[in-house]
């Protein structure tokens, strides 16, 4: 599924991998200008049936959190919708 967010006051997209059961949801960023200075593959997590979270891989790399952040808040809106 294509997942379109705002980051730095930009529209994106990601590719993502929804699970068919309880597993990881991974999101591919297919912005290259993004990709240029951040990880391409990004793991969230389901718990708690649709509760979604990640792991802050770099806690030092803010601009990775804030787009962690951003992806995580629009997955969790579609597993709301779920």
């Amino acid at each position: 599924m294509t997942l379109y967010f705002d980051f730095e006051e930009k529209r994106r997209i990601a590719e993502v991998t929804w699970p068919q059961d309880a597993g990881s949801i991974h999101v591919t960023l297919t912005d290259n200008e993004l990709t240029k200075k951040l990880p391409a593959d990004l793991i969230f997590e389901i718990n708690n049936r649709n509760k979604i979270s990640f792991i802050e891989e770099d806690p030092k790399h803010k601009r990775l959190i804030h787009l962690q952040t951003i992806i995580g808040r629009r997955l969790q809106e579609l597993s709301n919708q779920l």
